[in-house]
C-alpha cells in the first residue's frame, strides 16, 4: 500500500484511483451495451440485405438500385455451388482475394433450411446467413464485425475523462487539506506559547468544529499558562518573605547585632520557619492532590456527623472566645470515600472561617435528598463580589487570607467526590456550602 507523508497527495491519490475505479468500469459497461447495440444493428440489416437479395435472385428482379442499397448497408453477398464449391459474385462489394474465406464460409453449410450464424474465421468474427436457392447453390451472406474500433473510442473518452479528473482532483485535495494545514500552523503556535494568534476558519462542518475546540483549548491554556505564571510569583513572594526574615535574625544572631534577646529571635526564626514549612506543604499537598486522588482506590465509610463533632472539639480548643453552635439534624452520614481526603476539605473551610468570625461559627449538617448538605457560617465581614467568583481559585487570597490554598484544595476534593462547594453572603452572615452525595 502506498504511503504519503502529504495529507493532500494522499487524497489526490485516493480521489485519482476512485475516479480511474468508475471510468473503468463506465467503460466496460459502455463497451459491452455499445457491442451489443452494434451487433443487433448488424444482425437487422445483414438479414434484411439478404432478403431482398434472395427474394430479387429467386424473382430475377436483381438491378442496380438493389445493388446501391445493399452496397451502401455495407454487407457482402455471393452465391456458393456447394458441388464444385464455385463462387458467384453479385453487389461487386466483393473481392477474389476473399475466396478462401467464401470457400469456408460454404463448408458451414449443413442443410437446405435457412442458417443464421455467428462464426470467428481466422480471428475475425462475422454475422452470416444461409438459404437455400437451387439443389447445390446457396445464398450467402455476411458482414464482418468491428468492435476495436468503438473499444477504442471507449478507451480513448476514458483517458480523456481520467486527464481532465487529474487537476480536478488536485484542486479538490488543496481545498480539503487547506484548513488541515491551518490547523497545524495554530497547533505550532499554542505549542510555542503564542496566545495572540487567532485562527480564521468559519466552516460549520467537521473541520470548523475542530478548529472551534482548538480555540477552546488554546483559551484553557493561555487560562493555565497565566495562573501557572501567577502561581510561581505568588510561590515566590511567599515564600521570599519568611526565608528573608529567617536569614535575617539568624545574622543578626551570629554578628551579634540583635536588639531584643536571643530566645525572643530564635522564637522568630522558629515561627516563621513554621509558616514557611506549612506554606511547602500545602503547595506540594495541592500539586500532587490530582494524582493521589485519581490513585485512591481505597473508599470506606465517612461519617460526616462524627467527623464534625471531632473538628468543632478541636478548633474550639484552637480559640475558645468564639462561640462554637454546631447542629446536627440527621445521624449517621454516611459517605464513601477516603476519610483524610474528607477531613481536609471540611478542615480548611473551618480554618478560614476561623480568621474571619467576630463571635459566633454556626456548622449544621442536613439530609438534603441524594446527599448531605453541610453549612458553615460565620458574622465576620461579608464577601466581595469579586472575591465570591474566585475564591475557589489557587492562591487567591483575601483581606485575611493565609496562604490562598486551602479553599483550592477543599474544591478539588469536594469536585472529586461529586459533590459541589459554594460561598454566598445570606442574611448578613458569610455561608460556606457543601454538599457530599451520600452512600
Amino acid at each position: 500500500m502506498m504511503k504519503f507523508k502529504s495529507l493532500t497527495l494522499r487524497i489526490w491519490f485516493i480521489i485519482s484511483v476512485i475516479i480511474f475505479t468508475i471510468v473503468f468500469i463506465i467503460s466496460l459497461a459502455f463497451t459491452f451495451i455499445i457491442k451489443h447495440n452494434d451487433e443487433d444493428k448488424a444482425t437487422h440489416s445483414l438479414h434484411l440485405t439478404h432478403q431482398l437479395v434472395l427474394n430479387s435472385l429467386t424473382q430475377n428482379q436483381f438491378n442496380k438500385e438493389i445493388i446501391g442499397f445493399v452496397n451502401h448497408q455495407g454487407t457482402y453477398h455471393f452465391v456458393f455451388d456447394k458441388q464444385n464449391k464455385q463462387i458467384t459474385f453479385i453487389t461487386g462489394n466483393e473481392k477474389k482475394s476473399d475466396n478462401p474465406l467464401m470457400i469456408k464460409m460454404g463448408d458451414l453449410i449443413t442443410n437446405n433450411d435457412h442458417q443464421s450464424l455467428k462464426e470467428t474465421i481466422n480471428d475475425q468474427p462475422y454475422l452470416i446467413e444461409i438459404s437455400h436457392i437451387t439443389d447445390q447453390s446457396f445464398l450467402i451472406s455476411y458482414l464482418p464485425l468491428d468492435n476495436k474500433q468503438n473499444l477504442l473510442q471507449v478507451i480513448m473518452i476514458g483517458i480523456l475523462v481520467i486527464l481532465l479528473s487529474l487537476p480536478l482532483s488536485k484542486v479538490i485535495a488543496n481545498n480539503i487539506a487547506k484548513p488541515l494545514k491551518q490547523l497545524e500552523g495554530y497547533t505550532k503556535r499554542i505549542a510555542n506559547k503564542e496566545w495572540d494568534h487567532d485562527l480564521d476558519l468559519k466552516s460549520e462542518d467537521e473541520i470548523g468544529r475542530l478548529a472551534k475546540a482548538m480555540k477552546e483549548m488554546k483559551d484553557a491554556l493561555k487560562l493555565a499558562d497565566e495562573e501557572e505564571k501567577k502561581f510561581l510569583q505568588s510561590i515566590s513572594h511567599d515564600l521570599k518573605t519568611p526565608v528573608m526574615v529567617i536569614m535575617s535574625y539568624a545574622q543578626a544572631i551570629i554578628d551579634g547585632m540583635y536588639e531584643d534577646s536571643a530566645e525572643e529571635s530564635a522564637s522568630i526564626i522558629k515561627n516563621e520557619a513554621v509558616r514557611l514549612e506549612k506554606k511547602i506543604k500545602q503547595v506540594l499537598y495541592l500539586n500532587t492532590l490530582d494524582y493521589v486522588l485519581d490513585n485512591d482506590k481505597e473508599r470506606e465509610d465517612v461519617y460526616l456527623d462524627k467527623l464534625l463533632t471531632y473538628l468543632i472539639a478541636n478548633f474550639q480548643a484552637v480559640n475558645p472566645d468564639l462561640s462554637w453552635i454546631l447542629n446536627i439534624e440527621s445521624k449517621p452520614a454516611v459517605l464513601l470515600g477516603n476519610p483524610d481526603r474528607i477531613r481536609v476539605s471540611i478542615e480548611n473551610i473551618l480554618e478560614n472561617q476561623l480568621r474571619y468570625a467576630q463571635n459566633i461559627i454556626q456548622v449544621s449538617l442536613k439530609d438534603s435528598g441524594s446527599s448531605w448538605m453541610i453549612e458553615i457560617r460565620n458574622d465576620g465581614p461579608l464577601i466581595s463580589e469579586k472575591d465570591l467568583n474566585q475564591i475557589f481559585k489557587s492562591l487567591y487570597k483575601g483581606d485575611k487570607g493565609n496562604f490562598g490554598l486551602g479553599l483550592s484544595i477543599s474544591h478539588k476534593i469536594v469536585n472529586f467526590y461529586h459533590g459541589n462547594i459554594k460561598v454566598e453572603n445570606r442574611n448578613g452572615q458569610v455561608c460556606f456550602t457543601i454538599c457530599y452525595p451520600k452512600k
